[in-house]
């Protein structure tokens, strides 16, 4: 398995090819799940802490998941506007990136001692440049599909469309992919990494192995 580059410390300037692909697996909910996402080949694994997403773990259900993980695989907390307090509950419990996808601003989500990466609500790609003027060169970004009644991941995809080569290096997409789409994805915007969760279930919170293992050699192949 790839070692996960950390925000800040990522080569922007390194071409596509030499680039190794991120995967980011979401909405881990059970152990045997957390399991088949890091034997699948997957660099970070997403725990939902938004009470209103159907994938939602509480604190003291997500710490044993996340004490699972090898140092190499990278957790994240996805959040959608919680308080400071909620933040740092989960920092404490192991969480090593905050992915914020509600109104926070920039100066919220920079202001904990693990970096952050922005869920951007898009119609289109082609939105991408002006909504990530607010953050830093250094962030990682998510690209989200937009929705009004929705947050903490849509589900929807985003059609890929040209954008700029170094916006590219630091996005992830998100949305709607999956093992039969994800290849064209990524050899069409060249991201930094790719996200996934609706695409590899079997049920909300409950992963398919063999769809796991698919997406993630997909897309690395790519």
């Amino acid at each position: 398995m790839s070692t996960t580059r950390q925000p800040g410390t990522y080569d922007a300037g390194a071409t596509a090819g030499a680039r190794p692909l991120c995967v980011k697996v979401c909405g881990l909910t059970r152990a045997a799940d957390v399991e088949a996402a890091v034997d699948a080949g997957a660099d970070l694994l997403g725990f939902n802490f938004y009470p209103a997403s159907a994938r939602c773990v509480s604190m003291t259900e997500a710490t044993p998941l996340i004490r699972m993980l090898p140092r190499h695989v990278l957790a994240v907390g996805i959040f959608v506007d919680p308080t400071p307090g909620d933040v740092r509950r989960a920092i404490d419990a192991g969480v090593r990136l905050l992915q914020f996808h509600g109104d926070e601003p920039a100066e919220f989500c920079g202001a904990f001692e693990v970096p952050a990466m922005k869920a951007l609500r898009l119609r289109c790609l082609g939105e991408l440049a002006t909504a990530a003027l607010a953050y830093p060169d250094g962030w990682w970004l998510l690209a989200d599909a937009a929705d009004e009644r929705r947050r903490g991941g849509t589900g929807k995809a985003l059609v890929p469309e040209p954008i700029d080569a170094r916006l590219a290096r630091r996005l992830f997409l998100a949305g709607g992919l999956t093992a039969e789409s994800v290849a064209d994805a990524v050899r069409a915007l060249r991201p930094l990494g790719v996200d996934v969760c609706s695409g590899v279930e079997e049920s909300p919170g409950r992963k398919d192995r063999a769809l796991l293992r698919a997406f993630v050699s997909h897309a690395k192949t790519a």
